[in-house]
């Protein structure tokens, strides 16, 4: 397996190239969910609709994830991000051609194996760009690319599709799909393609990774999945609560969403300067369930009887700030305790345990919004919430001591297993 070589230090030029690139990516997934999401909704559809385009959208990276995973180790990491861009602008401008509901779910379900071979190629890449010291602050810059596009791609799908219409909001996601395939081809970093017969320090070891293997990552990764079940089903509720309960137009909608992704921005940076000074990796997992904690709270907060729609604003955005906690706990979690070779694979099988979890939300969600009005489903999901990180304490506790009892981290940073230049 060949790996981008440098002496250098962090190279951070390539970390901006990809943090601009995350930022289109973003935008381009968002703008195009959420018109989507918005043309649903205003033509009568229900929330069994709104789940199932959700659905749509999440369920490649659930099904692709073995696959996704051994791409990003096998083939070269710069063609895999240009070609999953070509296919995400294609499916984009295809959604502009019909009206036909199953036309465009098959449309979405396009549009997500492309994001499902992007995630994995760049959450393994991302180590490989940086020392082990400067690693959380260049996951916190890339997180903030993705995030501050998924704060614009609402905004901009709200106001384009208030001024102009859903197409012309869908051919701005296909520009930036575009834009970030032309800008990915600049990032000089690259893992993956030519498989080398060579050793690789600790290939042999890292050949026996599994995630069920290393119990303290598998405990956080069932901790934040059973959270996040049951967050999701209240998430495909939020079009309904702002537009139907309040009253409110599609711009303030758009508004409410990006501000739980602004919260994840600045979030992202908070998260980053504590992980800093986090040694330990079960420290990362308590880290990961007082995030989970916060979100739940900001869940039962929407569901109280407010008395105007913009108290929404500050609970998103406290929402968004704990939700990038747990991301960035996760993230350094996997890229500190899998071995280089295995890290897209590992990426993968967590991303599509977690998103196998959001399906299971979203499903949930579609059922909850015939028997359950608005707000009670958001009280009671958020109480669901506390329950679930309450009963995953002692998981953490016992994982924890295991882990502490011998059994062994994988390197920091994979920059240590580097080979030739690409």
């Amino acid at each position: 397996m060949s790996f981008t070589s440098f002496l250098d230090g962090t190279r951070w030029s390539d970390v901006y190239t990809a943090a601009t690139c995350a930022f289109l990516a973003g935008t381009a997934m968002f703008t195009a969910d959420f018109a989507l999401t918005l043309k649903l909704q205003s033509e009568g559809y229900g929330g069994m609709a709104v789940a199932v385009l959700i659905f749509c959208a999440t369920l490649p990276l659930v099904v692709l994830a073995p696959i996704t995973g051994r791409m990003a180790d096998r083939f070269d990491s710069r063609a895999l991000m240009a070609y999953s861009g070509l296919l995400q602008a294609a499916a984009i401008m295809a959604m502009t051609m019909t009206d036909d509901l199953y036309a465009l779910y098959a449309l979405v379900v396009l549009n997500a194996c492309g994001t499902a071979v992007l995630q994995p190629v760049v959450s393994a890449l991302v180590p490989v760009m940086a020392r082990p010291e400067d690693l959380p602050h260049a996951a916190a810059m890339v997180q903030t690319g993705t995030l501050v596009g998924f704060a614009t791609g609402p905004a901009a799908a709200g106001f384009l599709i208030s001024s102009s219409g859903v197409t012309v909001a869908l051919l701005l996601a296909a520009g930036c799909a575009v834009a970030r395939v032309l800008l990915c081809c600049d990032i000089r970093t690259r893992r993956g393609g030519i498989r080398r017969e060579r050793a690789v320090p600790g290939a042999k070891a890292a050949a026996a990774w599994r995630l069920r293997r290393d119990r303290l990552l598998a405990a956080m990764v069932f901790g934040l999945g059973a959270v996040i079940a049951a967050m999701c089903a209240v998430n495909v509720l939020s079009v309904f609560l702002v537009r139907e309960v309040y009253g409110a137009s599609e711009s303030t909608y758009g508004l409410v969403k990006a501000c739980w992704i602004v919260g994840m921005v600045g979030g992202a940076w908070i998260a980053a300067a504590v992980i800093r000074r986090l040694r330990r990796d079960v420290q990362l997992a308590w880290m990961l369930m007082a995030c989970l904690a916060g979100v739940g709270l900001v869940c039962f907060g929407q569901g109280l009887p407010l008395f105007s729609v913009l108290l929404l604003v500050p609970l998103n955005l406290i929402g968004g700030l704990f939700n990038a906690g747990e991301n960035a706990a996760l993230g350094i979690a996997v890229a500190r305790r899998v071995p280089e070779a295995f890290r897209g694979r590992a990426n993968a099988a967590v991303g599509g345990r977690i998103n196998a979890a959001q399906l299971i939300g979203f499903l949930l969600g579609g059922a909850m919004s015939t028997v359950l009005d608005v707000r009670t489903a958001f009280m009671a999901v958020g109480l669901v919430s506390i329950g679930i990180v309450l009963a995953c304490l002692p998981i953490i506790r016992k994982a924890a001591g295991d882990d502490a009892a011998g059994i062994p981290a994988a390197p920091v940073a994979g920059r240590d297993l580097a080979g030739a230049a690409a």
